[in-house]
């Protein structure tokens, strides 16, 4: 499972990699443009389009007709189970589309948290790494180095219970950096970014089927260490003017443009 969650995600991620060239706001938008004419698509193709047609005309009818005898309670309940009969329909008729739908688009939105909606971690206030051990890994074996531009400032701290090593760190400029997270010889690493510059953020590294949720473009985990974090913390973007969180101006294209070339493409929504 991890093997193809790693595939995936190094897909997406040159997938998406190819829009930084646009700088943020330009890469975004054409980006959700392509989003939603690429979800257009893939409705026509996997989705029985009379079906879907002939349950929206007849939604459309039940409305009207709720809306034409609204002081005929008893054609107002018949016009009402048409109405929810119809919209399970729609739904089971949609259903192969957002089923397909929902992988690579869960993809995208973890590469494009860790570009537009995440801080870099602020310089010279500590922030906490947390390494996550495999079951059976005794953490007091665990050390941390760092390179120039983050300072470790606190010994290890194991919790047995959790299966957890945390430290403790700063980043004393400006820095893309690496932590080394040693076992036992072995060295993993961790990016560290508490540059606001950089095209993105790497809050987590994980393993197995924890990379389909974590954030950040780094390889899979694999081995004694299942899991390394640093905090970094939400922000909002600014689209147009106007202060909002990136997925809602990157679904607000997407469907913008997914309800405007519906009839050019021929589908039905």
């Amino acid at each position: 499972m991890g093997a193809i969650a790693g595939i995936f995600r190094s897909g997406i991620e040159g997938l998406v990699g190819l829009f930084d060239l646009l700088g943020p706001f330009l890469g975004l938008s054409l980006l959700s443009i392509l989003s939603g004419i690429g979800m257009l698509w893939v409705v026509g193709k996997t989705t029985p389009q009379k079906v879907v047609e002939r349950a929206r005309n007849r939604m459309d009818s039940a409305v009207y007709e709720i809306r034409l005898f609204i002081d005929s309670p008893k054609r107002v309940v018949i016009s009402l189970g048409r109405l929810l009969s119809n919209s399970l329909l729609y739904i089971v008729a949609m259903l192969p589309a957002f089923v397909i739908l929902a992988v690579p688009l869960a993809f995208i939105y973890l590469s494009l948290d860790a570009r537009h909606g995440r801080e870099a971690i602020p310089v010279n206030e500590p922030f906490v790494v947390s390494v996550q051990l495999a079951d059976g890994v005794d953490g007091r074996k665990v050390s941390f180095t760092a390179n120039a531009g983050i300072e470790i400032t606190s010994p290890p701290l194991y919790v047995q219970s959790k299966q957890a090593v945390y430290v403790r760190a700063v980043a004393m400029r400006p820095v893309d950096a690496t932590i080394f997270v040693d076992l036992g010889g072995r060295a993993v690493t961790k990016r560290i970014v508490a540059d606001p510059n950089a095209e993105q953020m790497a809050p987590d590294r994980a393993s197995g089927i924890d990379l389909f949720f974590s954030y950040g473009p780094e390889d899979s985990l694999d081995g004694r260490i299942t899991g390394i974090s640093v905090p970094h913390a939400t922000k909002d973007g600014r689209y147009l003017g106007i202060n909002m969180p990136w997925w809602i101006w990157w679904l607000v294209l997407m469907m913008i443009a997914a309800f405007g070339l519906r009839k050019p493409m021929g589908v039905t929504l």
